[in-house]
């Protein structure tokens, strides 16, 4: 069930033990350099400060001078590959050693995000009826397909090896699979549809409810049309295999705060659909009336508390609720939610999460503040520089006596995937982020703005045109800040300033790459915190592993634990 290491690590450290691994990991992220790549500068910041006051520039302050003459001698591809992908056999024979070693200690300290496609023969029931399979995919972009697909064969992989374990033990296996933060139920829904699990979906959004149960009721609609087609077709003597009994589906509204399921507990139907006889009358009312999503005509039902139903003749159960607690993409602090619900709700027997947005995250001890000669300070920084929340990062009793923090602008940045970067998509955001950076300056030189400026300028998402020259996008950057009226600059001045800065965009491109690069690091902290969590909970198992292709999506660490 678990991979053979419980994290996914670099070859440096197989050979050693797990907590070998942290502890370097946690020495590694407080070296100065790291600090300042990850937290301590900022590209708003790069043309800022090269005044005769401050005649040093950003780039020329961090970097080791081995470094710029490097990589002036580079083009930025090959710093990309140099950082991402060239085999240690290949890197060139001028790069000074301590960039060699920089990138060395990046790379084996960032958790491994290879994807192993399980075996179909692993899995368990697939077929969810003739035709019908396309409808789950309802509403989903590619990317949610990939995730949704992937994710739930490894949710159905994991249910039947908890089961297998517990015959052996003595266990009742899972009852339920609860999808935390289920908006349209994607997941939820092809769990219960795909897989035939009980599921129950906690969302705290009605309109995300009601939209689910929409699609919950075209999905059933769809597989008796193509029932009743494939009947009326079929050549005679032919089989026509009824539609397979689904789980049930069950949605519970509510927001978690306190960290305990027991509410949510209580809420799920004690029910279980069997594919017994032919349902009286009776019985059939109440399925309509309880199981969410096994007709069509029920999909305007809600979640009620409610005691053990009789469904199709049979009583429902009578053991306590063993559930799975999961999450595909729960934002901020929301795994931190989940995993103190698993430690204070008995029935949660395992849980299965996969975060994203650590930008959202709040920081336990206050996120540590940027080196004050590198950027002036941001309002959100100072906030979160002196502020703490206990449910905040880490959530480790060992990452938390380390003091262990990262800023918000470190997380944003853990956020990237630079090694799904293309040529094309890097030039792109290249690109944008020099303008902004040249926008900065602009503002400054034309006093709209201090060096030292305290208020955040948000701009925001503009459209593609709006990058045709530097001049187009200030038009509509500024507009958008309704600041146009305060800067007066033509054409020609705005072409000035992309001829004048021109030779240093390449240092600003380098500097965001090794941003993103570093962040790797930052992401394997945060994901370590949380498998630390479930380690000094006493779990059973708990380990860290890929649950789908980082090409694809790159926040694919799922975190698993097991009582």
């Amino acid at each position: 069930m678990p991979p053979t290491h419980p994290l996914p690590l670099s070859d440096r450290f197989l050979a050693g033990t797990p907590d070998e691994y942290v502890e370097s990991l946690l020495t590694f992220s407080e070296d100065p350099f790291f600090r300042i790549l990850c937290g301590g500068i900022h590209i708003l910041d790069f043309y800022t400060r090269d005044s005769e006051d401050e005649p040093k520039d950003i780039y020329r302050t961090i970097m080791p001078q081995d470094w710029i003459d490097f990589f002036a001698r580079q083009n930025i591809n090959y710093i990309l590959d140099l950082l991402l992908r060239l085999p240690y056999s290949e890197f060139p024979t001028d790069i000074p050693e301590t960039l060699d070693t920089y990138i060395r200690n990046v790379r084996d300290h960032t958790l491994q995000r290879d994807f192993i496609r399980r075996e179909s023969s692993e899995r368990a029931k697939k077929r969810v009826g003739f035709g019908t399979e396309w409808a789950l995919n309802a509403g989903m972009r590619p990317k949610k397909i990939h995730e949704v697909e992937f994710f739930a064969a490894y949710l159905d992989d994991l249910v039947r090896d908890i089961r297998t374990m517990d015959e052996t033990e003595g266990g009742d296996g899972v009852s339920h699979v609860v999808d935390y933060g289920s908006g349209q139920a994607y997941l939820t829904r092809t769990l219960a549809k795909k897989y035939g699990h009980d599921s129950v979906g906690i969302e705290s959004r009605p309109v995300n409810i009601d939209g689910a149960k929409t699609l919950d009721k075209m999905f059933d609609s769809i597989a008796d049309k193509k029932l009743r087609y494939k009947k009326r077709t079929s050549k005679e003597g032919e089989v026509v295999p009824d539609r397979p009994v689904f789980g049930t589906l069950q949605y519970v509204q509510t927001y978690i705060t306190d960290g305990s399921l027991d509410e949510v507990v209580e809420a799920i139907h004690d029910v279980h659909v069997q594919p017994a006889a032919k349902p009286t009358p009776a019985a059939t009312a109440e399925c309509e009336e309880c199981v969410v999503g096994t007709n069509p005509e029920d999909a305007d039902a809600l979640v009620k508390d409610t005691a053990a139903l009789d469904i199709n003749g049979t009583t429902g159960r009578t053991k306590p609720k063993s559930l799975l607690l999961t999450s595909l993409h729960s934002c901020g602090n929301l795994v931190h939610h989940a995993l103190t619900a698993f430690r204070t709700t008995p029935a949660v027997r395992a849980v299965a999460l996969i975060g994203c947005c650590y930008n959202l995250l709040t920081e336990k001890s206050g996120a540590t503040f940027k080196p004050p000669f590198l950027r002036a300070p941001h309002p959100r920084l100072i906030t979160t520089a002196t502020s703490d929340d206990p449910k905040g990062f880490p959530i480790s009793s060992k990452l938390t006596e380390h003091k262990i923090s990262f800023n918000i602008t470190a997380r944003s940045m853990a956020c990237q995937a630079p090694s799904n970067w293309t040529e094309t998509s890097s030039a792109e955001f290249f690109l944008r982020h020099y303008y902004r950076a040249l926008l900065q300056r602009l503002l400054i030189d034309k006093g709209v703005i201090a060096a030292d400026c305290l208020e955040p300028l948000i701009i925001g998402s503009l459209p593609k045109q709006c990058y045709v020259s530097f001049y187009d996008y200030a038009v509509a950057a500024l507009g958008k800040m309704k600041m146009l009226d305060q800067v007066e600059f033509s054409k020609e001045e705005a072409e000035e300033y992309v001829i004048r800065f021109e030779t240093r965009r390449q240092e600003l491109e380098v500097v965001w790459s090794l941003m993103a690069f570093s962040a790797g690091v930052v992401e394997s902290v945060i994901v370590v915190d949380r498998w630390m969590y479930l380690r000094e909970m006493g779990c059973k198992k708990a380990w860290v592993e890929a649950a789908f292709e980082h090409s694809e999506s790159p926040r694919n660490f799922v975190v698993v634990g097991l009582r």
